[in-house]
């Protein structure tokens, strides 16, 4: 009778063990089919009217111009580069300023000269080294702490024009007025003696007349724009440095007018400044433009 019942009681165990061993297979077999299959919804940061909260929801992706319609923040990247959009929802590696573009992320290499921010930093262009190719010309000074316009979170400075621009005098002995030879005062000069003027092929209006690589907001520099142009004459190039005569044919005009019969210039070769008769026909231009 023993035996019996301790037959039956193995029968039974045995049948149980297999049942359990079944249903583990089938929910392994589950759980494995769940993870393979693709998510059918989206991560998005929601503003909640009602709290004045954002909050983090999961919708389906068809229901996304609707939050997108209330100004909600999309978090799925989009573009695949392991960045999300800013949100107030902490969620992801935030920074991504462009979410639709892999090539536009925090840290991405910034290709200058395109207006694109592609390291999210903020700034469009990333300046590159003085005398480098830059917006139309070469790169001759970006604005430090105390310059006028001077900004810390987007650089400003001002672009030369690659080569000389001729030979012109300077205009005729009557006055402009108003003149300055301060840094960021070149294109009011310009725009002064243009109008005081308005004769072609003198130095102001050579620079203003002048289109040079699709720009043609260029103007001639003021004398404390000019001598920063010498300050980086050899990185910016071009620019006639050794002469005879004193010098006198390294000379370039500012916009700086000195009374009715006179405007200063600068030896390229020693940094001099001076004035001398606006008919003056052996001093150089050189253009500039701001950026």
């Amino acid at each position: 009778m023993k035996k019996l019942l301790l037959g039956m009681f193995s029968v039974v165990l045995m049948t149980a063990c297999q049942k359990d061993a079944a249903t583990s297979h089938s929910l392994e077999a589950i759980t494995t089919v769940a993870a393979k299959k693709p998510s059918s919804r989206m991560p998005i940061c929601h503003f909640d009217a009602t709290t004045e909260t954002w909050k983090l929801m999961n919708i389906k992706p068809s229901a996304w111009p609707r939050y997108q319609a209330y100004g909600d923040i999309r978090l799925d990247d989009v573009d695949g580069d392991g960045y999300v959009t800013f949100n107030k929802c902490g969620y992801g590696q935030m920074g991504d300023c462009n979410d639709n573009n892999a090539a536009i992320h925090p840290g991405a290499t910034e290709i200058k000269g395109n207006d694109i921010d592609e390291n999210c930093n903020g700034i469009n262009d990333d300046v590159p080294a003085i005398g480098a190719s830059y917006k139309g010309g070469k790169l001759a000074y970006v604005l430090q702490p105390g310059d006028p316009r001077y900004d810390p979170n987007l650089p400003h400075g001002f672009i030369a024009a690659p080569a000389d621009q001729g030979v012109p005098v300077w205009g005729p002995a009557t006055e402009v007025g108003g003149t300055s030879g301060a840094l960021g005062s070149g294109a009011a000069n310009t725009a002064r003696i243009v109008a005081a003027y308005g004769t072609a092929g003198t130095a102001a209006k050579l620079c203003a007349d002048l289109v040079l690589n699709d720009y043609s907001d260029w103007y001639l520099p003021s004398l404390g724009e000019l001598n920063l142009l010498f300050q980086n004459r050899f990185a910016i190039g071009g620019f006639t440095t050794e002469g005879t005569i004193t010098n006198l044919f390294t000379s370039y005009w500012s916009s700086t007018e000195d009374g009715s019969g006179f405007a200063w210039f600068q030896y390229f070769a020693n940094g001099n400044t001076d004035i001398v008769s606006k008919d003056a026909s052996w001093i150089k231009v050189r253009a500039i433009r701001s950026f």
